[in-house]
Order: structure tokens, then sequence, then C-alpha cells
């Protein structure tokens, strides 16, 4: 196969912003990005600061957490000061239900899909039984690769209380046509919660202008932030109006107040900071989202697609099974494949140091980043036909 060095070859020049990349070939990003070197020096300033000032650091801490979040907030077309960091998604999504009744009324109804991640339908799954509403799980389309934009509209009525979508699918990394979901969500009424934890940092989430109502996500994927960065955005036209249950010392609107009252909330998005938030995981996160924002979305996308789509053709000039979509616009930034025993073939992967994932019911799935080369592609492709045939 004739390869090139891909769209933005420039991109390379940051290889060394992330050593893991000198030890292994590095193909997983779709699962846990690479970290940046600058996220040790990070790590040492928080705790420096700690040690230094102890409970003065605070004075620090807070406006920090409000910078990094915003750095995220650039990156998934939110509005300045509408993004706040959270422990995870399911922390998120907590907060979010909080806000609205699921006691089986007549709007009641949450719609979600089969591709979304378990952890969400698990909670969705919970909040419905034990409130009394409904859940309707549009299923995958015929062959599993993903989910029919027509067939979620359709489940969208006047009943319909939420709408919780994925942008990109964790399986196969079919990308959602989100623009009728959200018009038909809104339509009837709805609420759309968006998850872009598989598509922020390597292909534009604009939540601005898909008008989506709420965004959450986390940083262990492509926005090579690490654990412990949940985050949670909410369209300024909406925030005002709610009223989340789970909240913590920091949603209140004077938490040194201290006050033994009804909560005054927040103004904004501070209503959904909870309660003592994970400073250190921000310290840590901050180079990693800045180095996406400074690269910029568009030029990450190309070198995305460029790359999936080499593994994608290579795939299948090798005779394995693809479980992603062939389009390259409607594939999010990773590419999954079964060459058979996929299993044994992925446990092998990681013996040669060659870091990918193996996800039951879909396959091998390969992530590259803006700081792979066309040579590793074509390399794992390469040990993937050799273990398989063995």
């Amino acid at each position: 196969m004739t390869t090139t060095a891909g769209a933005h070859p420039e991109l390379l020049d940051r290889r060394a912003d992330y050593p893991i990349l000198d030890r292994r070939t590095y193909l997983i990003n779709n699962s846990l990005g690479a970290m940046h070197r600058e996220t040790r020096r990070r790590l040492d300033d928080f705790a420096d600061l700690w040690d230094s000032e102890g409970v003065v650091a605070w004075n620090t801490w807070f406006p920090e957490m409000m910078r990094v979040a915003d750095l995220v907030g650039t990156v998934i077309g939110a509005a300045p000061g509408s993004t706040v960091l959270r422990a995870n998604v399911a922390d998120a999504l907590a907060s979010v239900a909080s806000c609205f009744d699921l006691g089986g009324t007549a709007r009641s109804k949450v719609v979600t899909t089969a591709a979304d991640w378990p952890g969400s339908h698990y909670f969705w799954t919970e909040q419905v039984r034990r409130h009394g509403g409904e859940l309707v799980v549009v299923p995958y389309d015929e062959g599993g690769i993903s989910v029919s934009t027509d067939r979620i509209v359709d489940a969208i009525d006047d009943r319909t209380l939420l709408v919780s979508v994925s942008l990109v699918q964790f399986r196969t990394s079919a990308l959602l046509d989100l623009a009728p979901v959200v018009e038909a969500a809104h339509r009837h009424g709805a609420v759309v919660v968006l998850d872009a934890y598989q598509a922020a940092g390597c292909l534009p989430v604009d939540m601005a202008a898909y008008d989506v109502d709420i965004c959450v996500g986390g940083s262990v994927k492509f926005l090579c932030g690490g654990p412990g960065n949940g985050w949670l955005s909410v369209a300024p036209r909406l925030v005002e109006t709610l009223r989340p249950a789970a909240v913590g010392w920091i949603s209140h609107a004077e938490p040194f107040a201290f006050e033994w009252d009804d909560i005054r909330y927040a103004d904004g998005i501070g209503r959904f900071a909870g309660g003592t938030p994970n400073v250190p995981a921000a310290y840590a996160a901050a180079p990693g989202y800045q180095a996406i924002v400074d690269i910029g979305i568009e030029r990450i996308r190309e070198r995305s697609q460029s790359l999936t789509q080499l593994l994608l053709d290579g795939a299948l000039e090798r005779g394995f099974d693809v479980r992603s979509p062939d389009d390259p616009n409607r594939r999010g930034g990773h590419v999954t494949i079964d060459p058979g025993n996929a299993k044994r073939v992925h446990d092998a992967l990681i013996e040669r140091k060659i870091l990918v994932d193996y996800r039951p019911g879909g396959g091998i799935r390969i992530g590259p980043h803006f700081y792979n080369t066309t040579d590793e592609c074509v390399e794992v492709l390469d040990a993937i036909a050799e273990l398989a045939a063995s």
C-alpha cells in the first residue's frame, strides 16, 4: 500500500510533546490520549502552591479551574463562562438529571440509543425505573454500525423530556447527524443532552451552532487531559432556568458565606459546580487542552480523517472486517476492525508495545491522533495481519 505523510504533516513537529511516543506505538487515543510533557510540571505547580501557600492557594486554584473549563468550552464551541469541570460524565449526568422530573408525568420520556456509552445507559435506566418515567432506546441499524437519525427523530414526541445521544459512537466511530435530532427535540419541547466524549479533541463540536442545550464529556481521550476531568456545559439561554438538586457548597451564590438555608444558586454554570473540585486533575489536563486549542480543531480533523482512511482502506485490502463507516465524513476519530480472534490479536499487539484496544461485539479499535504517523498506521495493520494468520 502506498502511503503519504497524511494531511498536515507539520503537526508531527509536536510529537516531542508526548513522550510515550518514543516508547510505544501509541494508537489508542480514543481510549486514553497520550500525556503532554508539560503535565508533570503543572502537577508540580499545583503541589508547590499547596505546599507554599496552604489554604491561600484557593485564591489561585478557583480562577485556574474556571480558565481550564473555558479551554474545554473553546474546543466544544460553548459560550465563554458556560462550562464547568466535573469528575466524570456520570457525575455530570447526575447533576443534569436532578433538574428534571422523571416521575411519570405527561412529559417524562427519555430517548437514547443502543450506541451510547453503557455507563450512561445504566444511569438513565435506573433514573427512569426509580422515578416512573419511560426510556426509549433506539436500536442499531442492521449491520450494527450506526443508529439511524430518522429512527431517533421518530422516537421523539410531545412526551419526551430529554434526548440523550452521543455525537460519536464509541464502538464503531459512527458520527451522528446531529442537526435533525436537535431540531426534532426542540420542536417537541425536549432538552438535548449531547455526549461529546469521543468527539472532543478530534473533530469539531460546535455546541452553539447546533443549538445544543447541554453537553457533557471528559478528557481521557483525544483531549489528552487524563482521568478525573469530566465537564458539563449548558447553553446560556437555558442555564438560569435549571435548578439542580444534586448540588454542593460551590453551587451556592456565596459558598464562603456558609448559609444554613435553602440554596441560593450561583449565577449561570456555577450552580452545576457541585462540591470541592478536583484541582490537581485540572492542572494535569491544561497542557493537553491548550495544545488542541493552539493547533485548531479543523487541522486535527483533517489529519484524523487522512489517518483513519488509511487504516480503513488498509484493513479492507488485508481482508479484515471493518465495523466503522466507510465515509470519512460519517466517521469519528477511530476505526474498528475485526481480523478474527480479535481479543487474542489485541493481547499480542500489547505485548509488542503496539497500543490499541478491544471491545466485545466490535473488535480492535485503532485511534490515531494528530501526532501519529502513517508508518505507525501501516505497522499496526501489518502486525494484525501477521498475528491473525498465526
